[in-house]
């Protein structure tokens, strides 16, 4: 009966500090590179898929691109991947307020980590190679493509910046994640030490504490003056 008293009383608190946390959560800046970066994302494959892949007449298509393939191919999959990721990401930070664990939390401050410095790099090599391509290329004369194109390499440096800045965000929480699991298993009053209830004692699990002889009768017997 406790329990069922206790859930009762406790949903209309507890929808106002969720709402707090959601709060909390959109308030950081990861979550702001998140959304920067998945708006960016839609913008370069979005506009190569739309305006820069050109139909032929005899129904073949080309890229803008330096009429290259691969350049178009590598805009828009590196576009809808780091979509997927950005939302991912981001979908996790709201995850992560109704449920946590320490083991799941360093898998995913480790992923987030390294997925944001590998799609830094991404973007820089598609940024050059898009930069390039278009350089050299001999559709430029279109108003259509030409802003398209421009689009999309202005949005690919765009989101070197975004994801460069998640990436050194993410190695600062790594770091801290780090520093703090070592800290605790130390036994100075992390992990280990709330385990043991204390955090200041240097007896170490499994060992035995120095033998003490027992207080003799004689002792025990002596009057108090």
């Amino acid at each position: 009966m406790s329990e069922t008293s206790g859930f009762s009383g406790s949903g209309g608190g507890g929808n106002g500090v969720a709402s707090q946390e959601i709060i909390e959560v959109l308030r950081k800046p990861q979550s702001w590179l998140r959304l920067g970066s998945l708006i960016f994302a839609i913008i370069v494959f979005a506009s190569i898929a739309d305006q820069c892949l050109i139909t032929l007449s005899d129904g073949r298509t080309e890229c803008a691109f330096n009429v290259k393939m691969s350049a178009c191919n590598y805009g828009i999959a590196i576009g809808v991947i780091a979509f997927l990721g950005a939302l991912f990401f981001l979908a996790i930070d709201f995850a992560s307020l109704y449920f946590s664990k320490p083991s799941l939390d360093r898998v995913f401050v480790t992923l987030d980590f390294s997925f944001s410095a590998l799609w830094a790099f991404m973007w820089f090599v598609g940024f050059c190679f898009l930069t390039n391509e278009w350089r050299v290329a001999e559709l430029s004369s279109i108003s259509s493509v030409t802003n398209a194109a421009r689009g999309a390499i202005a949005f690919s440096f765009f989101s070197i910046v975004s994801w460069t800045a998640l990436a050194v965000l993410g190695f600062l929480t790594f770091r801290r994640s780090n520093t703090g699991y070592v800290g605790g298993s130390s036994g100075g009053g992390g992990v280990s030490g709330g385990m043991g209830g204390g955090g200041g004692s240097s007896t170490l699990a499994g060992d035995t504490p120095p033998y003490q002889e027992p207080p003799s009768d004689r002792d025990a017997e002596k009057p108090v003056y």
